[in-house]
């Protein structure tokens, strides 16, 4: 989801099929190319056309509204409280200490998919067509390598 808070709107109003339907004509940032596209949002969605990547310009958005406020209240008291040795130092504790069962649980929840015959033969045939794309084995050959020394 992108947000269009920042952008430019301007309200326009459309008769549809399903009744009126209110869009905006707003500028957004062209996910292929990253240039300004003119676009009209509406229902949720944004559309229009980049001349410079010669494509549609079609994807969800999030409307800024009482949540969007909320979580950037919550992201400036999570920033403040990262500021604090304490709360830092409390926060890497916790994440160090092993909890003993949890490698049993996940060993038990794997090995039950992984007998699964259905999901094998999937995850088999994706390592397979994975293994035959050269960009993937030379990236794999340069961390084993990177590791072995």
């Amino acid at each position: 989801m992108i947000s269009l808070k920042t952008q430019t709107r301007v309200p326009m109003i459309k008769a549809g099929r399903d009744g009126v339907v209110r869009l905006e004509r707003v500028r957004v940032i062209c996910p292929a190319c990253r240039q300004p596209v003119e676009a009209v949002a509406g229902d949720g969605r944004v559309k229009g056309y980049c001349a410079v990547a010669r494509q549609n310009v079609d994807f969800l958005i999030e409307t800024p509204g009482p949540d969007a406020r909320h979580r950037a209240r919550i992201g400036v008291a999570m920033k403040k409280r990262w500021q604090d040795p304490e709360y830092r130092a409390r926060m890497a504790a916790i994440r160090q200490k092993p909890d003993p069962g949890y490698r049993a649980r996940i060993g038990v929840g794997m090995k039950r998919r992984w007998q699964d015959p259905g999901y094998r033969a999937k995850i088999v045939a994706i390592r397979q067509k994975r293994w035959q794309d050269p960009e993937y084995r030379a990236k794999m050959a340069a961390i084993r390598e990177k590791r072995g020394s």
